[in-house]
Order: structure tokens, then C-alpha cells, then sequence
């Protein structure tokens, strides 16, 4: 059983292929130098997917898992934090669609 407890997926469109790297890689390094405030309020994962299936999407998924409703309370605010300064650093514009979940049983197939 996965010690994550709640999942969050966010997916985000961009208006071009050129917002989408410069977002992908400069939220990367914003993350980046969040990391351990992540760590420290209860993030346990985070992966970044760029979306294949949607011909003529511009899309990024963010799936991210925390230790519990505490932790995913806390990260919130890291989240706005970094979103303005992903603003401030881009001036992109992107669309975002977040989705919650408990996590009710996790399958390991290795």
C-alpha cells in the first residue's frame, strides 16, 4: 500500500508550444527551490506529463501526492506562492483544471 493518502492531478493548458516548455521548465526550477518547503509540509510526490492524447491540446499533468489532508492543506499555500511566481518570472497564461482524490486502494504491478 502506497503511504500516500490523497492525490491531487492538476492539468494545465498553455496557448502555444513555446508557453508550454518555457512554463514546463520554469515551473520546474520554481519547484525546484520550493522543494523543501514541499517536503517539510508533507508533499510525498510529484510527477510532470506532458498530455499526447488530446490531438491539439497544449497540456502538462501535475499528479502530485501528499501524507494526508493536513499535509495537502499546507502545500496549498506553497502552490499559490508559487503560481504568482510563475506569473511574475512568464507573464504566461494558462488554464487550470485541478482534480482531488483519496486514494482508495494503490495496485503495484512490479
Amino acid at each position: 500500500m502506497s503511504e500516500s493518502k490523497l492525490i491531487s492531478y492538476i492539468t494545465s493548458d498553455f496557448q502555444s508550444k513555446s508557453d508550454m516548455k518555457i512554463g514546463e521548465i520554469e515551473w520546474e526550477k520554481i519547484m525546484n527551490d520550493k522543494f523543501d518547503e514541499f517536503k517539510k509540509a508533507g508533499a510525498i510526490r510529484q510527477t510532470v506529463t506532458q498530455i499526447w492524447n488530446k490531438e491539439g491540446a497544449l497540456r502538462l499533468g501535475h499528479l502530485w501526492e501528499y501524507k494526508d489532508e493536513k499535509a495537502f492543506i499546507a502545500c496549498q499555500k506553497i502552490f499559490r506562492e508559487a503560481e504568482l511566481e510563475f506569473k511574475k518570472r512568464t507573464g504566461i497564461i494558462w488554464k487550470v483544471f485541478p482534480n482531488r482524490g483519496i486514494v482508495l486502494y494503490d495496485t503495484k504491478y512490479d
